[in-house]
């Protein structure tokens, strides 16, 4: 049986060469090694508490504008890199084009860039709708939330959030709307009072869905909440060229 299941292996390859899901180079695997040298990192400076980025010559407050004005129930927000290019390409392979192979290079990436101002007690992902999550057939952050498990050793607790309003998506709505859209749309599972919890989504964008998902948690008792993705959409003016990303 092993020598029959190493032929089929051979003919699939033959058939179904490997390829890289974000530039379609053949024999490689599903993150590249040039497409993984072009993912951009966040780095320093950056707010203290959403992690928006700063720019590098700017002056003046570790918080940015929007969270001393309204601060955010999470207590804060990381995101490994800049939601452009090969990252973008790679975020939409993995969550619209059902390529789930790349959970684990893409969260090995980012764990490399992240730096966790503390550590949470648990890990939880950001939870689909039950219908969504049958239409797509996985939800992407819980992908996500085992390959950082594994990778930071911190407990992984799956369920502890549960969508229980199936929401229009996001995408095509503004911050305002983002933030009516996701009200209530969320319970608590488990116990979490005294407990500092780590959510885990794919992207953070207005930031709408994991603050719910915060003021739910602080609501219940959490004593910390820090947002951890792989990614964060900022304006394009924002995004630094790749040569002074790696200055």
């Amino acid at each position: 049986m092993p020598l029959l299941s190493d032929a089929l292996e051979g003919v699939l390859t033959l058939l179904f060469p490997p390829r890289c899901a974000v530039c379609a180079t053949l024999q490689e695997p599903v993150l590249c090694t040039h497409c993984t040298t072009q993912l951009m990192a966040i780095r320093q400076p950056f707010c203290a508490q959403c992690g928006y980025p700063f720019d590098p010559l700017a002056k003046g407050d570790t918080h940015c504008a929007i969270c001393r004005d309204v601060p955010p129930y999470f207590d804060a927000a990381r995101a490994a890199g800049y939601y452009t290019g090969a990252l973008r390409t790679a975020i939409h392979q993995y969550k619209y084009n059902g390529v789930q192979a790349l959970a684990l290079p893409l969260a090995s990436w980012a764990m490399t860039s992240l730096e966790l101002p503390f550590r949470p007690d648990c890990l939880c992902p950001v939870p689909l709708h039950p219908r969504r999550e049958a239409r797509r057939g996985y939800n992407q952050s819980l992908l996500l939330a085992e390959a950082f498990s594994a990778g930071w050793k911190i407990y992984l607790q799956p369920d502890l959030l549960r969508r229980t309003v199936d929401t229009p998506p996001q995408m095509r709505l503004n911050a305002e709307e983002r933030r009516r859209n996701i009200r209530d749309s969320f319970t608590i599972q488990s116990a979490v009072e005294g407990r500092s919890i780590g959510l885990v989504d794919d992207v953070m964008t207005t930031g709408a869905t994991l603050n719910e998902c915060a003021r739910m948690l602080k609501r219940a008792g959490a004593t910390q909440v820090l947002a951890v993705t792989l990614a964060r959409a900022v304006p394009d003016h924002d995004i630094p060229t790749k040569r002074q990303a790696t200055q």
